[in-house]
């Protein structure tokens, strides 16, 4: 039985590592069970999350972004909540599903464009929430290339 503790505490330790962020605006990514999470945290602890699903389901239908205020609130996109950013100077909305045009053209255009953001603001309800601040290794290493981060027909 002891030649399974080191395992488990190698893979609970690994877990609550890759879990953490604990440097804020450096882009992170997990993988598990067909998703792709790409996530950043600002300063202030809020958390921003790129889903791709890139092998859950035939068609993507999981892709789309998480956004969660530090105290815990989920401000994500949905019939109550409207998400845009402001990248580099253009808004860009996010819309809270996809698999129809306007959505699916919209998401193209949020993916192009947070793949090269020095810095974008996140406004929900019209309202700035929070800004990040990524750095340009972090994204060209975690966003480089999301080409696979969309809903297939």
């Amino acid at each position: 039985m002891k030649h399974y503790i080191k395992p488990l505490i190698f893979s609970a330790a690994l877990l609550a590592t890759t879990s953490a962020q604990a440097i804020p605006n450096i882009w992170n990514s997990e993988f598990g069970q067909g998703i792709s999470a790409n996530s950043i945290q600002n300063e202030q602890g809020d958390i921003f999350t790129i889903n791709c699903d890139i092998g859950y389901s035939e068609n993507g239908e999981l892709t789309g972004v998480d956004f969660t205020l530090a105290n815990g609130q989920d401000l994500s996109p949905s019939d109550s909540n409207t998400l845009e950013l402001l990248i580099n100077g253009n808004a860009y909305w996010v819309p809270d599903s996809l698999g129809w045009r306007n959505g699916d053209n919209a998401w193209y255009s949020f993916r192009e464009a947070i793949q090269s953001a020095a810095q974008f603001d996140v406004y929900v309800n019209q309202k700035k929430a929070a800004s990040f601040a990524p750095t340009p290794q972090s994204t060209k290493e975690v966003l480089g290339d999301l080409s696979d981060c969309e809903y297939t027909y």
